[in-house]
């Protein structure tokens, strides 16, 4: 087998997850050949990042719309990446393991563009900000829509970092009262974009756990009928045994669980607003 066959083989068997990051990784290397190309031709003067960074200036945004999206797949270093990159990992694939394959690239990337113009927005708006020059980059507001969505669905889950289990809602609150508190130390873009990307993870649960379409305006609107006849979907769901389940996937990962235990989660996910 060629090395493209094993090279597009690799990627067709991957999950969601393994390809968001391999995504992620290719589009880290490539920006350094075209640095290289602009220095061998003498073009240094040609911005090839700034192409897909989001600014806050209106009317860059408006000449580049496309920035609010492709802003999240740029990183400015190695652990700007790697930090990104594992967390998507970790809470991707829990996420992942609990509603399916599909539904972490709309809250990845929902988390991503929402989060950009909550970075847009807030720069327009307060006054700090006016007249700034500024471009942001990064993934984190995609990471952190997906952190929010599994803590708003079982904030009890647990998830083991280094030596301990940890709760779901601490670390999202400690890792959005960090970006709180950080907002006047720099990066405030970025900082202001990852509490745009939590408010959408939040935002997506509540309205759709199959995955919420932000782009239709139609669905923040639904009738009070329709609302209504969900609660009684809510109600019919033990949740003290999706803690236990959820749980045991934290223990002992997502294979420990039998085949009822899978069903049952799935059918859940696809139930509870």
């Amino acid at each position: 087998m060629e090395l493209r066959d094993k090279i597009e083989n690799f990627y067709r068997t991957s999950n969601s997850v393994q390809k968001l990051i391999i995504i992620n990784i290719i589009l880290f290397i490539v920006p350094f050949f075209f640095e290289t190309f602009t220095y061998l031709f003498t073009l240094e003067n040609f911005n090839f990042i700034g192409f897909f960074t989001i600014e806050p200036d209106l009317m860059k945004l408006i000449l580049k719309p496309w920035s609010v999206f492709t802003y999240g797949f740029i990183h400015g270093g190695f652990y700007h990446l790697f930090w990104n990159m594992l967390m998507l990992y970790y809470f991707g694939n829990l996420l992942q393991n609990i509603f399916g394959e599909k539904l972490i690239y709309s809250v990845f990337f929902n988390g991503i563009i929402f989060g950009g113009l909550f970075y847009v927005i807030s720069y327009n708006v307060f006054p700090v900000f006016r007249g700034t020059a500024s471009q942001m980059i990064g993934s984190s507001a995609g990471v952190m829509a997906v952190l929010f969505y599994l803590t708003s669905y079982s904030p009890n889950l647990s998830i083991r970092l280094f030596i301990a289990n940890i709760k779901l809602v601490y670390i999202a609150v400690f890792l959005l009262i960090l970006d709180i508190i950080q907002i006047p130390s720099g990066n405030s873009g970025g900082h202001i974009a990852h509490i745009g990307g939590a408010i959408t993870g939040y935002c997506m649960l509540k309205y759709n756990y199959q995955g919420f379409n932000l782009f239709s305006l139609i669905s923040l609107f639904r009738s009070k009928t329709k609302s209504k006849k969900n609660n009684i979907n809510n109600n019919k769901i033990d949740q003290k045994r999706i803690d236990q389940i959820l749980d045991k996937i934290s223990e002992s990962g997502y294979d420990s669980l039998t085949k009822d235990e899978k069903n049952y989660l799935f059918k859940a996910g696809n139930k509870k607003e």
